[in-house]
């Protein structure tokens, strides 16, 4: 089973980043995926992580990864709309995507050839993003 969650420890974020080979900032705010049990209570191996930064005119989605050997797009493009679902609600108009997302996943995820994403048109209903 699938859990995102947000990482309130510094330390443990900055292992997630490290395990995903992903620089860690601790002012950046940092999600995990993991794959659970049925009732959630353990945690049977790491996905991936990724980061967002929101400090001031600074709107970025830092970085999207897995650990190496992991591979489930699926759970990184749910962890990702996670973390964006929240700068949404932190009323974060513009997202840049980082340099630690892919084109692939800046692409996957809906961001514009020049890696900016309109939050808003974003979650306008019906969503338009269905890639």
């Amino acid at each position: 089973m699938l859990a995102v969650k947000p990482v309130y420890d510094k330390e443990t974020a900055a292992e997630l980043c490290r395990m995903c080979k992903v620089e860690y900032h601790d002012d950046e705010y940092t999600y995990f995926a993991a794959d659970v049990n049925d009732d959630a209570t353990k945690v049977n191996f790491i996905i991936g992580v990724c980061t967002v930064k929101i400090k001031g005119n600074v709107n970025e989605f830092c970085a999207l990864a897995s650990v190496p050997g992991v591979d489930d797009e699926e759970a990184l493009i749910i962890m990702a709309r996670t973390a964006m679902n929240f700068m949404y609600r932190c009323e974060v108009k513009i997202l840049t995507a980082g340099k630690g997302v892919t084109d692939y996943f800046a692409h996957k995820l809906g961001f514009s050839d020049d890696r900016t994403l309109d939050l808003e048109e974003f979650y306008k209903a019906p969503c338009r993003f269905n890639k």
